[in-house]
């Protein structure tokens, strides 16, 4: 073992020690047919709850059909199409504020009838885990009760009835051009959340989630989820979450 799980599992020592438990969740983004890399991400999750954000304007009804036998697996929506409508210099986003807000509602409701097949939760995952501001209020009027972006969040309820719980860990080094962004700094990453959580710099309520992109994973990726599902898993401070009840616990 290395400097950095052992950073991992004295932090989590940690929290076994204050009587706490640390609960985590996994988010892994993009979604929309059976491929080779779903299905090695269902074998390195091996049984962990994980929440699926699927694409509804690629989701095909194979998919559909898969995670019908995917007990462990929940499904948010991922926007419509992943499809980005800023202009640069602005960042990328599907949900931002190029766009009137009701023609984005009106992508919405089409996103969400394109995954009625797949029972997903009222979770609404925005692509590239950016949305307006003016959007956020509208949520709760079209049924949703659960947003989920990156980075700790600054409120439980960005709106009355709408429970948002973020993701803070994710594994890929997409500002280095991709690729694993090596077990250092995702480690890091982890132990940096949990204890702000336990320090209350951070709220203490939001499970540490994972962020993963199944599509773009690497043989060191793999390597890596297996060995962070099982360290999660087996220490007696840790517990991983399921999306339905920590959405319904939150709401």
């Amino acid at each position: 073992m290395n400097d950095a799980w052992d950073a991992l599992t004295l932090e989590l020592d940690r929290w076994c020690t204050e009587g706490r438990t640390a609960d985590f969740w996994w988010r892994d983004d993009d979604a929309a047919a059976p491929t080779p890399a779903l299905d090695r991400l269902r074998g390195l999750s091996a049984g962990t709850p994980i929440a699926l954000a699927v694409i509804p304007a690629g989701a095909t009804p194979e998919l559909a059909a898969e995670l019908r036998d995917w007990p462990e697996a929940a499904v948010l929506q991922h926007g419509l199409s992943h499809t980005n409508h800023e202009t640069a210099p602005a960042k990328k986003a599907e949900l931002g504020a190029a766009r009137p807000v009701p023609r984005v509602v009106g992508d919405l409701r089409t996103g969400w009838d394109l995954l009625a097949p797949f029972d997903p939760l009222p979770v609404l995952v925005p692509p590239w885990n950016r949305i307006s501001p003016d959007l956020i209020g509208r949520l709760p009027g079209l049924g949703y009760t659960g947003l989920s972006t990156f980075t700790p969040r600054a409120q439980s309820h960005p709106a009355p009835g709408l429970c948002q719980i973020n993701t803070h860990v994710d594994i890929m080094d997409w500002h280095g051009g991709g690729g694993f962004a090596g077990t250092d700094a995702v480690i890091a990453a982890t132990v940096r959340h949990l204890a702000a959580r336990r320090n209350g710099a951070a709220d203490p309520l939001e499970p540490t989630g994972l962020l993963t992109h199944h599509l773009v994973h690497d043989a060191d990726c793999d390597h890596f989820l297996a060995a962070y599902a099982a360290a999660i898993s087996r220490h007696p401070a840790a517990c991983w979450r399921n999306a339905r009840d920590i959405f319904g616990s939150q709401s």
